[in-house]
């Protein structure tokens, strides 16, 4: 039997096998599986997961531990939940760099790069840093992914987050929420891969006015970048806010952030989205 081990926090159930192999073009090849109830739409992995669990596939491969700077991905296909399915990483030309792919069979799931070289330095996204301090909207929740495991009112995960949509305005998100223990590491900071999660969701609601005027019910992550800036405590508020930026018919682009009352901003993240007018179940 393989032996599975965490990637990322141990109770949310994504996990690499400990033993890899090494493909004729050079890929390490891991075996990947995702719980069920990691859902965004049901029996799918949400879509900030899909992106972010590159992270932990490129860690493996990587021996210096430098904290993570940025992810860049394309999603082309659902990731199934509750099935073995393969991780592929290998290193790009640029030091700290790396190649990563995730399969189900010869189905390719999620492509992109993840730079493993320390954090960026600044952040100039004011306009996600100034939603940070407007009053908390009242939240609004959603029926579209009831049991998304970051924002639907019903999640089937212990660990379902339930960030219900809190809009500012027409296209702004600015979301309380604070990270439970089991969410970090050791020394008491959020991982990345949930980071990456929390900031999917709300670019969507951010652009669920465009997605309605198609006569849509959602959109499914595309392609998502993420950029850290700093390390994000467990257990202290924080914001998950989002701005929509525009469409070009389904393709919707959007921005988040996890950001404080403060002035820091955590970490920044793109996303294109593409509007569905019925969201898919696996």
């Amino acid at each position: 039997m393989t032996t599975l081990l965490p990637a990322g926090p141990p109770d949310l159930g994504l996990q690499l096998s400990a033993d890899a192999t090494v493909s004729p073009d050079g890929w390490l090849v891991r075996e990947l599986y995702a719980t069920p109830g990691l859902d965004g739409p049901p029996g799918i992995l949400q879509g900030g997961f899909s992106a972010g669990v590159c992270v932990p596939i490129a860690r493996a491969a990587d021996p210096h531990r430098a904290p993570l700077t940025s992810l860049n991905v394309r999603l082309h296909a659902p990731t199934p939940l509750g099935r073995n399915l393969q991780a592929r990483v290998r290193a790009s030309d640029a030091a700290g760099r790396y190649e990563v792919e995730t399969r189900d069979g010869d189905t390719l799931l999620v492509s992109g790069e993840v730079e493993l070289a320390g954090h960026e330095t600044s952040a100039r996204a004011f306009d996600l840093l100034e939603l940070g301090t407007v009053p908390a909207p009242p939240p609004t929740p959603q029926h579209a992914f009831p049991t998304c495991w970051v924002c639907g009112p019903d999640p089937t995960h212990p660990l379902g987050q339930r960030l219900h949509p809190r809009h500012h305005g027409e296209d702004a998100i600015a979301i309380p929420w604070v990270a439970d223990d089991v969410l970090g590491d050791a020394r008491g900071m959020i991982d990345p891969l949930v980071v990456s999660a929390v900031l999917d969701c709300p670019t969507v609601w951010a652009s669920i006015g465009h997605v309605r005027s198609l006569g849509h019910r959602g959109a499914l992550l595309a392609g998502y970048q993420l950029t850290v800036f700093h390390d994000a405590p467990v257990m202290e508020v924080l914001r998950t806010v989002a701005r929509f930026d525009g469409a070009e018919g389904r393709k919707i682009r959007a921005r988040g952030a996890l950001v404080d009352d403060e002035g820091v901003t955590y970490a920044v993240s793109s996303a294109l989205h593409i509007s569905v007018a019925e969201v898919p179940t696996a």
